[in-house]
């Protein structure tokens, strides 16, 4: 059973950069089509202008599904899919953290 652990944490790691690259195509989505959503949210980017602030912002536009608004096929499409794959990645992060108290981690 402890194999499980370093295939999760495996699975997580190679997560952040599929979640990164998902980021970064809506945040050119959101810059090339919606630039005064994409201005409201303070102008996101994966690494110059990457603050909290803006995260937030970022997720409330996921979670409240404010893409919906925009009227945008294939925004909506990615949003749903990063929305999946947000609850898929947590779902997976508390799994990995519960399995090192319960003896799983090697």
């Amino acid at each position: 059973m402890k194999e499980i652990f370093p295939i999760l944490f495996g699975i997580l790691f190679c997560s952040v950069f599929v979640w990164f690259y998902l980021c970064n195509k809506i945040f050119d989505i959101l810059r090339t089509r919606h630039s005064e959503k994409y201005d409201a949210m303070g102008k996101p980017s994966l690494i110059m202008n990457n603050s909290i602030s803006n995260n937030l912002l970022f997720m409330k536009f996921l979670f409240k599904r404010e893409w919906q608004e925009l009227n945008d096929e294939g925004l909506a499409n990615l949003s749903k899919s990063m929305l999946i794959f947000f609850v898929i990645y947590i779902i997976l992060f508390f799994s990995l953290c519960f399995s090192i108290p319960l003896g799983f981690a090697p």
